[in-house]
Order: structure tokens, then sequence, then C-alpha cells
């Protein structure tokens, strides 16, 4: 996901102005405004169980075609293993399946 950013620095040259290296100090500390990525919709690099990559790396989250029983799920490396992450029911704007709880 390419995200551009814009990057703008407190000091504007003359025109006419020779760029030197030594100058080029003066431009100081850049401002870099990264845009807001909360619009931004998140996709997951897709593998099968036997395609999963070796686990190590704690965090690194994927979506797994088959890794739930056949079934697709999210999988998330600990550390030293890919442990799944069960899909549920489909999104519904209403609250129409019935949950079971513990009593």
């Amino acid at each position: 996901m390419a995200i551009t950013c814009t990057v703008s620095r407190g000091f504007t040259y003359a025109t006419g102005v020779d760029i030197s290296a030594a100058n080029l100090n003066q431009l100081g500390e850049p401002t870099v405004t990264v845009p807001d990525v909360t619009d931004t919709t998140v996709v997951l690099k897709s593998f099968a169980v036997t395609g999963l990559p070796s686990a190590g790396t704690a965090g690194k989250v994927v979506y797994c075609t088959n890794g739930d029983g056949g079934s697709p799920c999210l999988a998330v490396d600990n550390g030293s293993a890919w442990l799944r992450v069960n899909l549920g029911s489909a999104v519904s704007a209403t609250d129409a399946d019935e949950y079971l709880t513990a009593e």
C-alpha cells in the first residue's frame, strides 16, 4: 500500500541563488506530513497453510485461505508458531444471530 507524504522545508531561497552543500544546511529539518490513513483499506497477504512463511516474527498477521479446518481465517505469528483467529459470522447491521452464553 503506497502512502503519499508531503515533505516541506522551513526555508525558501530567493530566485537566482546557487544551491551548494554549504548553504543546504540553512534548509533545516524538514516537516513531514503524513495523510490520514483511517480511510485506507488494509489488504492482508494471503497464504494457504502449506505456503505460510516460517514463524518467528511476532505480530505478523496474514489471511490464511484454509487454516480453519479448510475454511479461511486470520493467522497471527506469535514468534514461534502461526495461531489461528477464527472468522465469525458475516457482518450485519442487525443483531439477527443468536449467541450462546456460558452460565
